[in-house]
């Protein structure tokens, strides 16, 4: 270069000293009147936002939903261990609907009894 660099207040200057990914301090200097350089927080808006969004809970660990779902799941297992105690010899249930026919367990493959041809 033909002409000598000022680079003496450069090099005087307070450096920001925050820690880097790299686990050493930021060599950057810091902005006038603060402790950090523009990339670390000294600039009006540098940072995470207020209210961050990502931050907020979805609901899904609260306690009350846990609650909800250990009972949903006895309730469940319960209702299992009930219908396999149910004998198996038995796809109608005792008490006719209002029209007065019997109605067959749901799940069960066998007709409906006004369905059969076996009154014949």
């Amino acid at each position: 270069m033909s002409h000598a660099r000022n680079t003496g207040p450069m090099q005087a200057s307070p450096r920001c000293g925050a820690r880097t990914r790299n686990g050493e301090t930021c060599r950057a200097p810091a902005l006038r009147q603060k402790t950090r350089c523009r990339m670390h927080g000294g600039t009006a808006g540098s940072g995470a936002p207020f209210g961050n969004g990502n931050a907020v809970k979805h609901g899904f660990f609260t306690s009350e939903a846990i609650e909800e779902r250990k009972f949903v799941r006895t309730v469940l297992t319960e209702a299992e261990n009930l219908l396999r105690k149910l004998p198996a010899g038995s796809p109608t249930i005792c008490n006719p609907d209002e029209s007065g026919t019997r109605r067959t367990v749901p799940g069960t493959d066998s007709p409906p009894p006004h369905l059969t041809n076996d009154s014949k």
